[in-house]
């Protein structure tokens, strides 16, 4: 008979990423209401119960103290996760990356995750988090591979530009702003669970996957048309960003987990401002494709707007707060590897020349769309409140670090 106690408290890095699901859940919702308008099919998955639960499975993760309640919330919500990305049934590309997801995340992140914690189990007597004395050269491998899996990171980061595009674009939001993120929750549960030393081999892999998945990124954006691919390449660069606070944590730098905590929220809002941007378009134009909305904003000031409005949120343009999470990256590495800090410097200019590109070649060029519909007012609302939510998110999370 296996023991375990079911517990839930609320410290302060699992605090930060409830509040990031907590308001990204409830944007998501609001956007939801008119959004499903444009499917003119009798869907097959209930869309509302399903997104509930895939809410409420991510904001319970980082409240769980032992790993058997962890494995079942993790597998909830990835289940959760794929029946709202192949929601969109009639179209092939959406059963297609369904499927890509629902095998990959099994075979590279549920497998490993159950070898891990049953190992665990096995040597330590417990499934309660706590210390990782024995196996640790096994445990702490398989955990971060079932982690940087959901994550994303270079290279398992193949199933994601399918995956994300392919859901309704509040659950887009939801994928590419909390759930991929909670990768990175589990990355630092279990790196403090073994005093954040683990084998130099670790440190040199994720610090490879943290910059590939940035050049990765870099190489996709010129080549998108698709603009919730676009995005979705965005997530993947990010989590380089967001791994790179993690490898700076193992080279010696402490607090970085606060560090990842006001990155993840700070991203969670742009990106998810982004993609319920992308679904005003949709909405609006009844196409995600970019080619065919060229000029948009001479047709449409709103959704455009809130679209460009977007793009500076999730690209680090001042007064948006995931500037100030850039900054610290950078600032961070710089005790560490300075090369590190300036390429991450310069892949942030080169990405920012290329998101504003894709501003002036579509959004503002030249060409006159019309619009199918008129956009909802739900929608541009819970894109408005992200991104005035994500112009104050750094003093809000300062504020919950240190009052809680």
């Amino acid at each position: 008979m296996f023991e375990f106690t079911l517990t839930l408290s609320l410290d302060r890095i699992a605090l930060l990423f409830v509040f990031n699901v907590a308001i990204l859940g409830l944007a998501a919702i609001l956007a939801s209401v008119r959004y499903l308008e444009i499917y003119t099919f009798k869907p097959k998955i209930p869309y509302y119960p399903t997104l509930l639960i895939f809410i409420a499975s991510m904001l319970l993760i980082p409240l769980v103290h032992d790993w058997l309640s962890f494995l079942f919330l993790w597998e909830t919500m990835t289940l959760a996760s794929y029946f709202l990305i192949i929601y969109d049934w009639p179209e092939e590309s959406a059963k297609k990356a369904g499927w890509k997801y629902f095998a990959t995340m099994h075979l590279l992140d549920t497998s490993p995750l159950m070898l891990a914690i049953t190992i665990y189990y096995a040597f330590h007597g417990t499934f309660n988090f706590g210390p990782i004395t024995a196996y640790k050269d096994v445990i702490v491998p398989l955990f971060l591979l079932g982690f940087v899996a959901k994550a994303g990171l270079f290279p398992l980061h193949f199933w994601l530009p399918d995956a994300h595009p392919a859901a309704p674009s509040p659950v887009s939001a939801l994928l590419s702003g909390a759930m991929v993120e909670l990768g990175l929750y589990g990355t630092i549960r279990v790196l403090e669970s073994v005093g954040w030393s683990v084998s130099g081999w670790i440190v040199y892999a994720l610090w490879i996957m943290a910059v590939l998945s940035m050049l990765a990124a870099i190489l996709s954006y010129a080549i998108q048309d698709d603009v919730k691919r676009l995005f979705a390449w965005s997530t993947i660069d990010n989590i380089g960003w967001m791994y790179l606070l993690i490898l700076a944590g193992l080279l010696g730098v402490t607090g970085v987990e606060k560090a990842v905590g006001y990155y993840v929220v700070s991203h969670g809002l742009a990106k998810a401002a982004a993609f319920i941007s992308t679904g005003a378009m949709l909405y609006a134009f009844g196409t995600k494709n970019l080619n065919r909305v060229r000029g948009m904003i001479n047709s449409d000031q709103l959704t455009a707007g809130l679209l460009i409005a977007s793009i500076f949120a999730l690209e680090g343009v001042p007064p948006f707060n995931l500037f100030l999470s850039k900054l610290d990256v950078i600032r961070t590495l710089l005790t560490v590897s300075p090369a590190l800090a300036y390429f991450t410097a310069i892949e942030w200019v080169i990405a920012f020349i290329l998101f504003l590109r894709v501003i002036h070649a579509y959004i503002i060029g030249d060409g006159r769309p019309e619009p199918k519909r008129k956009l909802a007012g739900s929608i541009a609302i819970a894109v408005i409140l992200l991104l005035l939510l994500s112009m104050v998110s750094q003093f809000v999370c300062q504020y919950l670090w240190v009052r809680w």
